[in-house]
């Protein structure tokens, strides 16, 4: 009866657990795509953001008197254009139309001139009304490419506020397509990003045939719902039921929809169902077969007892062999086990030391402060009966002290507790510790001091061709642009040659800017980790294509600290080997301050090398592992052959509180 009844309740608890798990699983999918929407949205609206600045300035230059004296097809115009859509990959092309909605200028080369854009939803819009908002449209082919896209358009109005015609932005899906199909989650099946009407405006690569078309069946929520993020669970009759959540992306008619099959979500939850049922069942069969070998393993008690008597023999004559000093004392605190070494040590034979009371025995033997201190630590250890102990101790050997290492642990034997210390000679040990603690140290001294030379000599280099070099580059541009103005009426073969120049000297600038940021970007001095980090990833990313995701902290390592170059140098050297090694498409980069720690995390999902490979850029590794050496700070890789690279760096903060008012401080300002 009583097996019956742990049988049965086990099972019924075991269902209870199994569909509690499902409905955790669920509630846990739900909350992960919530937080993905939230994610995405945000990601999304920066990435329109960046749009809409660069929207912006154009607006602001043709408004002001220079910009309003311009015919909007003049090629200065054109420049605009292209200088505020480079750099912005989620930009296609950027151009203008004006009031008649005859397309004049484009950040394109090959645009089409006097084509009519009168049609168009992003013309119609500021045309039919009188609106200053920034207007988002639906996917349209492109009559430049013939592929679809979708366009953001902005009003320009004559000094009087008359409408003077739009500038727009054709985005890119494609790059939106990239960011989502990036996101690389178990719980997070489809991603879409939707009109408020339902309308697809760009998703993952499953959902590209959709393109324009609207995709909602069931019912869109409410605009406070979908702006703090909400869940619609719906029917699919080819796929099952779907958990979908929305969310706004702010500022702009646009949601983000993050969804996760149900099946899918509960793909774990039916592996740990049957592992658990599977469990119980071998649990209910170990449940019977212990009741009916209860009895034979009583019969067999007292024989095993005999036989640790005997085995307990065995253990005191293997541990007369140990050549460490190892003392044994019973519950009352009396020795009952004192081996040769023991006896060497503390000058006592082993018929005098046994049945001896330890606290007159180490008071004797030791002087009060250690023999104090010894008895402590055997108290504690058998009071605590944890894992075993290893403590640190000075002992008095024939005047002389020695370093020991006391290894303290405890048995149980017949119901009593017996705690057993091992003495550990540190003496030969120690020494060499010290030696090469001072051997390292002093070239980790070295090491650090050539470390800061290294960077003032770089930083010195970079701001002289910076603002030295540079200054004069620019003025030589400012110069030669003068000339050209000159000569473009009158001599037109001189003036393209001015150009040609004009073209070598902003190479030359730009190659100067890079060679002098690659020294020390000055901005890591000026503005701070955080804004270095940023323009370090995205010039990074433009140059070899690498999805780099970049997550900083609210607070920033004091500028031009040693915490804040090790940090950054640690970040440039992980890139160069991931793109030279690792053929990586995504890169995240973490950095978050916790526990008096900057914590950095610069994780790829390229091939990752076995651990005895590390040897390829062993000069690399080995630099950054000494960079956060020198300050207190530790580096760790986590790789596997094609499953990618994790390097973890742990530095303390250093600063101290005056440095860090003066960096809070001049943040501030």
């Amino acid at each position: 009866m009583l097996t019956g009844t742990v049988v049965l309740s086990t099972a019924i608890a075991v269902a209870a657990l199994i569909v509690d798990l499902r409905t955790r699983e669920l509630n846990h999918a739900n909350r992960e795509i919530v937080s993905v929407s939230k994610m995405l949205a945000e990601q999304t609206a920066r990435t329109l953001d960046g749009v809409e600045l660069a929207m912006e300035g154009v607006r602001e230059r043709l408004s002001n008197d220079i910009g309003r004296s311009l015919d909007l097809s003049h090629p200065a115009v054109q420049l605009l254009l292209t200088s505020r859509s480079n750099g912005l990959p989620q930009i296609k092309s950027m151009f203008v139309a004006d009031r008649e909605g005859i397309n004049v200028n484009s950040s394109r080369p090959d645009f089409v001139r006097r084509l009519s854009l009168s049609d168009r939803e992003f013309f119609r819009h500021f045309v039919d009304r009188n609106s200053e908002e920034i207007f988002v449209s639906r996917p349209e082919k492109a009559r430049v490419d013939d592929q679809l896209t979708f366009y953001i358009s902005m009003r320009l109005n004559e000094p009087d506020g008359s409408f003077r015609g739009v500038v727009v932005s054709a985005i890119s899906i494609g790059r939106l397509e990239a960011l989502y199909e990036s996101v690389e989650l178990n719980f997070v099946n489809r991603i879409q990003l939707l009109h408020r009407d339902g309308v697809l405006m760009a998703g993952t690569v499953d959902r590209r045939a959709l393109l324009g078309t609207g995709v909602i069946d069931q019912a869109l929520p409410a605009d406070e719902a979908a702006a703090t993020g909400s869940v619609v669970i719906h029917d699919e009759a080819a796929e099952g039921r779907w958990h979908t959540a929305y969310r706004d992306v702010s500022s702009y008619p646009l949601r983000i929809a993050t969804s996760v099959n149900e099946a899918v979500a509960l793909r774990n939850w039916q592996g740990v169902a049957r592992t658990i049922g599977g469990g119980t069942a071998v649990i209910i069969l170990l449940t019977l077969t212990t009741a009916a070998l209860m009895l034979k393993g009583i019969l067999r008690r007292e024989r095993l007892e005999e036989e640790l008597k005997i085995s307990d023999r065995q253990l005191r004559l293997t541990v007369q062999t140990v050549r460490d000093p190892i003392v044994t004392l019973n519950p009352e605190g009396r020795i009952i086990l004192f081996n040769r070494a023991a006896e060497h040590f503390f000058a006592t034979r082993f018929v005098d030391a046994l049945g001896q009371d330890a606290g007159s025995f180490f008071t004797q033997s030791q002087p009060p402060v250690v023999a104090t201190r010894l008895l402590q630590l055997l108290a504690t250890a058998r009071q605590t009966q944890d894992e075993p102990q290893v403590e640190l101790i000075t002992l008095s050997h024939q005047g002389n002290e020695r370093p020991f290492e006391l290894s303290l642990s405890t048995a149980s034997f017949l119901g009593e507790t017996l705690v057993t210390a091992v003495f550990h000679d540190l003496s030969e040990r120690r020494r060499a510790e010290l030696e090469l603690m001072q051997k390292n140290r002093q070239l980790q001294e070295l090491s650090a001091a050539i470390q800061n030379v290294r960077e003032r000599e770089r930083s010195r280099i970079s701001r002289e061709l910076h603002d030295e070099l540079g200054q004069s580059l620019t003025g030589m541009r400012l110069e030669v642009s003068w000339l050209g103005s000159r000569l473009k009426t009158e001599h037109p073969e001189l003036a393209r040659k001015v150009t040609s120049i004009k073209e070598l000297i902003d190479q030359t600038i730009g190659a100067v800017r890079r060679i002098s940021a690659e020294l020390r970007p000055l901005v890591l001095d000026d503005l701070g980790f955080a804004a270095a980090a940023t323009w370090y990833t995205d010039q990074f990313a433009a140059r070899t294509g690498l999805v780099i995701t970049l997550e900083l902290p609210a607070i920033d390592p004091p500028k031009g600290g040693a915490v804040a170059t090790a940090l950054f140098r640690i970040l440039q050297e992980s890139l160069t080997n991931i793109a030279r090694h690792a053929a990586a498409r995504t890169v995240d980069v973490h950095l978050r301050f916790a526990d008096s720690q900057w914590q950095l995390s610069i994780g790829d999902d390229g091939q990752g090398f076995a651990r005895t490979d590390s040897q390829r850029a062993g000069i690399g590794l080995i630099g950054m592992e000494e960079r956060a050496q020198i300050l207190g700070g530790q580096l760790s890789i986590a790789t596997q052959p094609g499953q990618g690279t994790r390097i973890d760096v742990r530095i303390p903060d250093t600063a101290t509180e005056e440095e860090s008012h003066e960096a809070n401080q001049g943040t501030a300002g």
